[in-house]
């Protein structure tokens, strides 16, 4: 029996009627991804000291959460686990509204609206993965839970530099050329 708290959910691997992925479905989910992504995950949890860090996919409105890492008494999201965009911080990080790096969450919810889900979130960081031929896959999001970490500008250019090479994989996975 595989657990809900790492990426070994099973999916079914079928595209919807429209030829793109169903919402349960994994594009590039074979061992090898799911472990690199993964540990990459962990790593990247574990030295910017917060609580979740993950990769999602945009499908069909949908921010679908692809690969997860947690810490050992967070099982927030799991993956699999879907929210429409609107219900999401993802989009208006696309979009300018949030910045990349947000230290407080619930401070920054005093000054403008944000989505129910993230009311116990503090800080709270998320870059686009994008793919080599230009698409936006997801993001590469991370965020502690009630409570602040002391993040910079820098650590919001290694996450770029990580949601870099998880294009890479997933492109290489899907059997398409990543850019030089």
């Amino acid at each position: 029996m595989r657990s809900r708290s790492g990426d070994d959910i099973g999916f079914d691997g079928n595209p919807s009627a429209s030829g793109r992925p169903a919402i349960g479905t994994l594009d590039c989910d074979g061992p090898l991804v799911v472990q690199a992504l993964s540990s990459m995950l962990e790593l990247i949890r574990e030295q910017l000291g917060m609580d979740v860090f993950f990769v999602s996919e945009f499908v069909d409105g949908h921010r679908v959460f692809r690969h997860v890492a947690t810490a050992p008494s967070m099982g927030i999201i799991h993956v699999g686990d879907s929210h429409t965009m609107e219900d999401s911080i993802c989009q208006q990080v696309l979009d300018g509204r949030v910045p990349n790096l947000a230290h407080d969450l619930r401070v920054l919810r005093t000054r403008q609206p944000l989505p129910e889900v993230t009311k116990p979130i503090g800080t709270h960081i998320s870059v686009p993965v994008v793919m080599p031929d230009g698409s936006i896959y997801g993001t590469l999001c991370g965020f502690a839970v009630e409570r602040t970490v002391d993040l910079t500008e820098r650590d919001v250019k290694r996450l770029e530099v990580a949601a870099q090479a998880t294009a890479r994989v997933l492109a290489q996975a899907a059997g398409h050329q990543a850019a030089g």
